[in-house]
């Protein structure tokens, strides 16, 4: 076929997308397929949407496509055809018929796509329509496949107690060993291993954090103490958490329930796959594994872990919680959720309000009418009072919640944060706290490095 000049071509957009390094499908190799394929049926690309590392499972993520839909569905755009190396560079959605529906909305608004490396014409014909799907199911399926696949590497490598992704807790670190077991070096907070054959294992933490991961067990199992006292106390003392943080009632109760601390690791408690929903599995699916010598005795553990339930509320019927609750009116006078969360002998206030259907509720059975406040449009909070308020709160407790909001008679409602700021975690943003992963670790290593 002869080259079309210039003058004549027409005006295309083109979409890559590539979700590994692979070299057979890098961003490159799919824009000279795509520059070829327009060279000889006469389009000219004027526009260049990229999706790189990402998967095609779904729309999330993928701002190219989603800049590419916008624009075609709207007109804002110059060109009146698509070019897409093939079908799975499209996608890989497991519903054949959401990536039929994407490439609809292009068509609709006048619109061609065309597939570069496939071998039919998309035209619309029944040939090209019972090829096409296919296509898209068998680009479907070889992720599921290579889900399948992955996953029982995963689960065979964690049998053989390497690490297989996640958070570590406080006092455990990550030990880089070569393929033949042979230790290389201790992994810094964020650090990868950098070679595919290497593996990692988990070790023990510094001697100071192995102290005070006993310290915590000893305070919830011998003295009866809150995880929120617990980890007052530990800022108190200036003990830092991982990577520096602040210690809060989450940190203290993944320490206290990380089978890590007993020496063994445990994985597949939960299964996503293919992007779909988190899914819990039973304990029979779970696989535990021996990895390092325990931090803390396994009669201690056990203990903890039936404290924590007993925390959590199972250990109670309804009627022993509310005259546990009773008695803590009795003691202090008001009730509150910080007040409750505090008492050693109480559930925390969660269960309370899981099981009575509010803290109202709860107040409600023992007699206690919660102190109603001031409605929000009868006082006036300034947008520095409301931002104020929240430093406040993480400067006392060390972490914020709409629980602590709530409960503080200063403040109003989390609803009026929500209308003033459009949500509470950009309420938590403008106070000046992080509110992604990256802005964490970056706020963590300035202080690391402040203190140093």
């Amino acid at each position: 076929m002869t080259n079309v000049t210039t003058e004549l071509r027409i005006p295309a957009a083109q979409y890559i997308r590539m979700s590994t390094g692979h070299q057979r499908y890098s961003l490159e190799s799919q824009t000279a397929a795509i520059a070829e394929f327009a060279e000889i049926r006469g389009f000219a690309v004027v526009e260049t949407y990229t999706d790189a590392g990402r998967s095609g499972l779904s729309l999330k993520g993928r701002d190219g496509l989603k800049q590419l839909l916008s624009d075609v569905v709207t007109g804002q755009r110059i060109y009146s055809a698509i070019l897409v190396l093939d079908v799975s560079r499209w996608g890989r959605f497991q519903d054949t018929d959401q990536s039929a529906h994407y490439e609809f909305l292009c068509r609709e608004a006048g619109v061609a796509v065309e597939y570069c490396g496939e071998p039919f014409e998309n035209d619309g014909s029944m040939v090209s329509a019972i090829v096409k799907n296919l296509k898209r199911v068998m680009a479907g399926e070889y992720s599921r496949e290579l889900s399948e696949k992955v996953s029982r590497a995963q689960k065979q490598q964690a049998r053989l107690g390497f690490k297989q992704g996640g958070q570590i807790p406080y006092g455990i670190r990550r030990l880089l060993v070569s393929k033949d077991g042979q230790p290389r070096f201790i992994l810094g907070w964020g650090e990868q291993k950098g070679l595919s054959t290497d593996r990692v294992v988990f070790v023990p933490g510094p001697i100071d954090e192995i102290q005070t991961v006993r310290q915590i067990f000893r305070m919830f199992v011998g003295q009866n103490q809150s995880m929120s006292n617990i980890a007052r106390e530990l800022n108190d003392k200036d003990i830092p958490s991982t990577n520096g943080e602040t210690w809060t009632l989450a940190r203290v109760r993944t320490v206290l329930t990380s089978e890590l601390m007993v020496g063994y690791y445990v994985y597949n408690r939960k299964t996503q796959r293919m992007k779909g929903p988190v899914k819990r599995n039973p304990p029979s699916l779970w696989i535990r594994t021996r990895v390092m010598e325990p931090i803390v005795g396994t009669r201690q553990f056990a203990k903890a872990q039936q404290q924590m339930a007993r925390r959590a509320g199972y250990a109670f019927s309804k009627q022993d919680m509310i005259d546990r609750l009773e008695r803590l009116l009795r003691e202090k006078g008001k009730l509150s959720s910080a007040i409750i969360d505090y008492c050693q002998y109480t559930p925390c206030c969660r269960t309370y309000a899981e099981h009575f259907g509010g803290l109202r509720g709860a107040y409600a059975t023992v007699g206690y009418e919660c102190r109603c406040r001031v409605p929000k449009r009868r006082r006036n909070y300034s947008d520095d009072q409301l931002l104020d308020g929240i430093r406040r709160l993480h400067a006392t407790f060390g972490y914020v919640t709409l629980a602590l909001i709530e409960a503080d008679p200063d403040l109003p409602t989390h609803q009026m944060f929500t209308e003033r700021f459009g949500s509470m975690i950009r309420a938590y943003g403008l106070a000046g706290f992080p509110t992604t992963k990256r802005e964490a670790i970056s706020a963590a290593q300035k202080r690391a490095a402040s203190r140093r």
